[in-house]
């Protein structure tokens, strides 16, 4: 398992670290080596190997750039920054088309309203993604989170601001991490420079830099539709309805009576139009 991707830090099964280098010809075959990838060692020197093979990987996200992701803990914050929620709807679409598990936590829960996050919480559970409402200060909901179980590799992502080296400092507290107050206009300042993994109970857990550059080619607008399966629970008068302006749109119909949220339908329609191929 590689641990960093720029020169590669490697844990065997039985948990020997080796400091790595790579044959030429993986860069030729694989290019280059990402975080997660499973590969084959040669010993050289005492904590230091040689790369000399790379497994076929189950899928890799470009950014971060990591490999044989199971899953995404999705941070997302209400206030201080007030989160896009159309970013986080992408980030759950870009799970759900990779084959990925995805998790969604709120991060600052000590500043957020109940109120308001149990109806944020409502959309995303109805939906069937679990939630977790956390804070770094009061470490509300982190060792229940942490607790859960999971295996693979895990991203810890979302934007810029939401505290994600923070919240990885306090799920790692022997891990130093740097971390940054947000700018004068609320946004967030990345700290995070590269993908770096860590062991976690049963599980690996990646920090990935923060980035609002999310977008994917798909080919058919099904799967797209697939990654919000909230809809199927409305009939449309034609089985290939996209929801956008055909009539009998049982979708449309639920939108406008409250019953589909305004947000997510509005991210659906954003992602359908931007990320299937003409």
């Amino acid at each position: 398992m590689s641990l960093e991707a720029n020169r590669p830090t490697v844990v065997t099964d039985e948990g020997t670290r080796y400091l790595c280098y790579l044959r030429g010809r993986i860069h030729r075959d694989h290019g280059r080596i990402m975080v997660g990838d499973r590969v084959a060692l040669m010993p050289t020197d005492p904590g230091q190997a040689l790369i000399t093979a790379v497994e076929p990987r189950m899928n890799t996200l470009l950014r971060p750039p990591a490999a044989n992701v199971t899953g995404l803990l999705v941070v997302y914050t209400m206030t201080r920054p007030e989160g896009n929620r159309e970013l986080l709807d992408k980030r759950l679409v870009l799970a759900e088309l990779s084959g990925m598990r995805a998790e969604i936590v709120l991060n600052k829960a000590d500043l957020t309203p109940v109120d308001a996050w149990e109806q944020l919480a409502n959309v995303y559970r109805d939906v069937g993604y679990r939630i977790w409402r956390v804070s770094v200060l009061t470490r509300v909901g982190i060792d229940e989170m942490i607790a859960s179980p999971r295996q693979g590799t895990w991203i810890l992502t979302g934007e810029s601001g939401v505290g994600k080296s923070s919240l990885l400092s306090a799920i790692l507290p022997e891990v130093k991490l740097e971390s940054q107050e947000l700018s004068r206009i609320g946004r967030g300042r990345e700290t995070t420079r590269q993908v770096r993994l860590w062991l976690v109970g049963e599980f690996w857990l990646a920090d990935a830099p923060g980035y609002t550059a999310l977008t994917l080619e798909v080919e058919r607008a099904e799967d797209i539709l697939a990654a919000f399966p909230e809809f199927a629970r409305h009939h449309c008068r034609f089985g290939d309805c996209r929801h956008l302006v055909e009539p009998g749109c049982g979708v449309r119909q639920a939108l406008a009576q409250g019953e589909v949220d305004r947000i997510r339908y509005r991210s659906y329609t954003t992602i359908l139009t931007n990320w299937v191929k003409r």
